[in-house]
């Protein structure tokens, strides 16, 4: 009865010692946390699942993101913001047909402005949530010829654009980015704003994307492409919190314009007047799933569990 007592409290000791080592390296791994930074009007982030890169010099806002995991090197994807427009909707179904519904000026060109980088914050200890924005304010005077409007010459608009990036590390294949667009003059009251970006793919580590995103496809406003996709909302809000308003979004895409690679999104929102519009679009990486990885408070509960499990075992044992 000793030898086996002294033998089940080696036993004990030894899973135990197992436990704690196992747990070791975890805990190291991820006390390292993510990789973030910001130099040359670039601000990058690299988590566990996705690598990003976010250019602010001359072709702002460029979302470059990329599968951490790939080892091949694989393929990165792009996602080019480029315009600000008002266009009519002559089928009156809310989305931007190209082709048929017709912009009423020029539009706002996006590359043109210019960008001002507010730093990175973070929450949590060790890390857990990683947030930075792209702000840029600009008087802009639509240019003609005007398509449509017949109201006399546009006035001048001071413009204000936000692109706020949330990366939550508990899902940390993707990233959301709010959108936030303040001064927009309206020609006419039953036209829509549409914002356009390109979506591209190039092949790891080039800057630009050269080539038509792979497999394609958008349904319900939402798009995949290679394996990577966007997920976009049927409603943004426009005002302030203390009396929001729901705004009607539709999505649609076509061929990249003269002298653009990759597809083109439109983002249409109906008329929202004076307000301030706010608008929060996903992009991300495919999960394949579980990927080994376990937080560390769930990792000990596990262990403590394993624990009490052998100490009932050698319990029942000892009393047989």
């Amino acid at each position: 009865m000793v030898y086996n007592l002294m033998k089940d409290k080696k036993i004990l000791i030894a899973f135990v010692a197992f436990v704690l080592l196992a747990t070791v390296p975890f805990v190291a791994a991820q006390q390292n946390g993510p990789d973030y930074g910001h130099s040359n009007g670039v601000a990058s982030v690299t988590t566990d699942n996705i690598g990003l890169k976010v250019t602010a010099t001359n072709q702002v806002p460029h979302f470059h993101f990329w599968d951490a995991n790939d080892s091949t090197p694989g393929a990165d994807y792009h996602v080019m913001f480029s315009k600000f427009f008002e266009a009519n909707d002559t089928d009156d179904d809310g989305t931007y047909t190209p082709g048929t519904d017709q912009r009423v000026y020029d539009p706002l060109t996006l590359p043109s402005l210019g960008w001002e980088f507010s730093g990175f914050e973070t929450e949590g200890n060790p890390t857990e949530k990683i947030h930075f924005n792209f702000t840029s304010t600009e008087t802009f005077t639509p240019q003609g010829p005007p398509t449509l409007a017949d109201t006399g010459p546009p006035t001048s608009m001071d413009i204000t654009i936000k692109i706020l990036v949330h990366i939550d590390l508990a899902n940390d294949n993707e990233m959301k980015f709010d959108i936030m667009l303040d001064g927009w003059d309206w020609t006419y009251d039953d036209s829509i704003l549409v914002f356009q970006f390109t979506i591209s793919e190039s092949q790891h580590g080039e800057e630009n994307g050269t080539a038509e995103p792979t497999n394609f496809q958008g349904q319900n406003g939402n798009f995949t492409f290679g394996n990577a996709y966007m997920e976009t909302a049927q409603t943004a809000t426009a005002g302030n919190e203390t009396a929001p308003q729901t705004i009607q979004v539709r999505a649609s895409h076509g061929s990249s314009e003269a002298g653009e690679t990759g597809e083109s999104v439109y983002i249409a929102f109906e008329n929202f007047g004076n307000e301030s519009l706010y608008y929060d679009p996903t992009l991300g990486i495919e999960s394949d799933g579980f990927t080994g990885i376990i937080d560390y408070n769930t990792l000990l509960i596990i262990a403590g569990g394993a624990t009490v499990i052998v100490l009932i075992a050698i319990v029942l044992k000892m009393r047989k």
